[in-house]
Order: structure tokens, then C-alpha cells, then sequence
């Protein structure tokens, strides 16, 4: 994974979104007094370097080398290369830990809670993603032509598995507080997405050859023309107690 990581550092900030100030005003709420902040998956430094603004002292640690390097650019100093399943810390070494969009990326993730627990004193916060189905626009609301087979909703396309090990996570361990800070559907360019989309997967396996992958993305685009598509973006704060994860069995 830190492979991975490390070839999409230099575009990985230019792909996502910055922290939203309702994400930031969410963390402090949640981080209330406390001072040691640890930053598990810190990345590039999206949430740590507001919060480290806000006065906490933030550690981050990643697998990414250059990932931590970007980090590093926007003033983090309290950076360590380390892993999350094993974390280079003494126990109940920090006030509290935050958590942020990686979850989902690894595989084993009963042991990273467990280990953010281990070192964690206080709560242990999350800004988790609400997974949104969709339904096609035309598609009629009763009547046979509505049915279908069972287990298998009329024309309901869910998202894909991206988020369950948070779902299972909050199934498994109930937050101690849970509060949803983002409901929102904001109008994205499909031009844009479609290019943010390449940027995210460039750095993979190039089957395609790069000339003939970017006249395919360039004629995709131009069908796509000024079209745009809505986004509804649905987040929750998640909080728990250290003890709580560290005692997940």
C-alpha cells in the first residue's frame, strides 16, 4: 500500500477536497480539551495541518514516505513513517487519535481500532462517509414495471463496498456520540469528474497505453461537453472511547 501511495502524492490533494470548516469545527467539538493529538493515516496533512493551526500538537503517521513529505510542506514536523496495524507508540501515549478516510482501505481493520485504542487516552474520532444509493430519475415509483426479483431492488444501483468496514466498525462498536455535520448535494461537471477520476487511477497498472488511454479520455469528455450530474455528500463525526476499540474483540 505505501507503493501506491507514495506514486499518487503529488496529485493526491489536487483529487480530493480540503477540509470542509464544518469537518474541522466537528474535530474540535469532539477533541474538546485535550492537547496530543495522533493523526493514524495522516497523509498528505488535510485535517492535521488545520487542527495543528488550531493549536493542538498533532502526530501523524503514515506508510507514505512522500505522502509524509507533503505533509512536511505544510508545516507538520511531527511526522513518523510507521504502520497502522502495529503503531511505534507506548501505550496511552496521546489525549486522544483521529481516524480519516482510511478505514476503508485496510484490509484487517479490527486490529487498526484496536491499536488507535492501545495508545489512545481519550476519544477516538472519525469523519465517516454515509453511503447514498441512486435511483434512476425515470424510474416509476409503483406498478409492475417497478418490481423485481427479491433481493434485487427495481433499477437501485448502491454504492459499492468503499465504506463497510466503517459500517461494520459502528455495528460492532456503537460510537459513543455520532453526529452528523455534512447533508449537502452539490452540481459537479462531468468533464471534471471524469478527469479527477483519471487522475485518482493513473498511477495504476497501464494496461492501456497512456496516448491511446488519454484520446479515449479526451473524446469521453468532449461527449461529455457542459453535462453536470449531482453529488449528495453525507457525513457523520463518530466518537469513541479509547477502551471501547482497544477492547474490540
Amino acid at each position: 500500500m505505501e507503493a501506491e501511495y507514495d506514486s499518487i502524492a503529488d496529485e493526491y490533494d489536487a483529487t480530493r477536497d480540503s477540509a470542509s470548516r464544518e469537518e474541522v469545527e466537528a474535530l474540535v467539538r469532539a477533541l474538546g480539551g485535550c492537547t496530543s493529538i495522533l493523526d493514524v493515516g495522516v497523509g498528505t496533512g488535510r485535517f492535521a495541518a488545520p487542527l495543528s493551526g488550531a493549536g493542538y500538537v498533532v502526530t501523524g503517521v503514515d506508510l507514505s514516505r512522500r505522502m509524509l513529505l507533503k505533509a512536511r510542506d505544510k508545516g507538520l514536523d511531527r511526522l513518523l513513517l510507521g504502520d497502522a496495524y502495529a503503531l511505534p507508540f507506548s501505550d496511552k501515549s496521546f489525549d486522544a487519535a483521529i481516524i480519516i478516510h482510511v478505514l476503508h482501505v485496510v484490509v484487517d481493520w479490527a486490529t487498526v481500532v484496536r491499536e488507535i485504542g492501545r495508545v489512545t487516552r481519550g476519544p477516538v474520532a472519525s469523519i465517516l462517509r454515509v453511503p447514498q444509493g441512486y435511483v434512476a430519475p425515470s424510474a416509476p415509483s409503483s406498478g409492475p414495471s417497478a418490481q423485481s426479483a427479491p433481493g434485487h431492488p427495481a433499477r437501485v444501483r448502491t454504492q459499492h463496498r468503499m465504506w463497510q468496514n466503517e459500517i461494520e466498525l459502528k455495528s460492532r462498536v456503537p460510537p459513543l456520540r455520532l453526529e452528523r455535520i455534512m447533508d449537502e448535494t452539490i452540481m459537479i461537471p462531468v468533464a471534471d469528474a471524469i478527469r479527477s477520476l483519471h487522475a485518482r487511477r493513473a498511477a495504476g497498472a497501464q494496461i492501456v497505453p497512456p496516448a491511446v488511454k488519454q484520446e479515449m479520455l479526451d473524446r469521453i469528455i468532449a461527449i461529455a461537453g457542459t453535462q453536470s450530474v449531482p453529488r449528495r455528500i453525507v457525513e457523520d463525526l463518530a466518537v469513541w472511547r479509547a477502551g471501547d476499540l482497544q477492547a474490540l474483540s
